[in-house]
């Protein structure tokens, strides 16, 4: 397996495993727009993490931004506070939160109480999927703001993706470890270059590392110093 990039990301350093793949990986760094409305809605998901606070004078409503990243087919979301530095996050803040986790927390923190709110993944959606198809395996959604639902506003917004991030940014080892984020990038990638050649194990992680050929004791492990 190889990889030609501008960047070291943190999943790099697990190609030793990877010596046998064919798999050559073309990280090259661009950003396109999408507009808003060629994408299924994700219904009241407005990349919003809601909070409530006590302030002097009552309570304050308040929301963190969600950015999402999108890998090998997955979309998986974390909150953060903002910053105006270069990626304008700030990453001690990083919080991974599951769609679930998400809703729940909205429905209970929102300005009225506890409502319940049409959250829809998109994970389960043919537009989103279809990102990964134009624009590779790793993408990455900085902010998630589309038209308000319930009134006319600009219809022509677009959504900015970024492709190939450096996932080491956003500390996605959180999600994925070093060698299962790499056998993913290698897997998918393999699987859309010879789609007829593909058979994709059906498991859990270990289960689908062990079909092909790792060993979950002894594959990943670093040798103990002599």
């Amino acid at each position: 397996m190889k990889i030609y990039s501008k960047f070291q990301d943190y999943y790099d350093s697990a190609l030793g495993s990877f010596m046998a793949s064919e798999v050559v990986v073309n990280r090259k760094q661009s950003s396109v727009q999408v507009p808003y409305k060629d994408m299924e809605s994700l219904g009241d998901f407005r990349g919003e993490w809601n909070y409530i606070e006590k302030v002097k004078f009552g309570t304050s409503y308040g929301g963190k931004p969600i950015s999402m990243i999108g890998f090998c087919g997955h979309w998986y979301f974390f909150k953060h506070n903002k910053l105006l530095d270069s990626i304008g996050i700030d990453k001690s803040s990083i919080e991974y939160k599951t769609f679930d986790e998400i809703k729940t927390n909205n429905e209970k923190n929102g300005l009225f109480g506890q409502v319940t709110k049409n959250y829809i993944n998109p994970d389960n959606l043919s537009s989103w999927s279809n990102l990964f198809e134009k624009y590779g395996p790793v993408l990455f959604i900085k902010e998630y703001n589309p038209p308000a639902r319930y009134w006319n506003t600009n219809t022509n917004k677009n959504m900015s993706i970024e492709i190939w991030p450096e996932l080491k940014q956003y500390k996605f080892q959180l999600v994925k470890d070093t060698f299962t984020a790499l056998w993913e990038i290698e897997h998918w990638i393999d699987i859309h270059a010879r789609p007829d050649e593909a058979i994709v194990p059906v498991g859990d992680d270990v289960t689908r590392l062990q079909a092909y050929g790792f060993d979950k004791k002894t594959s990943f492990r670093k040798p103990k110093e002599k």
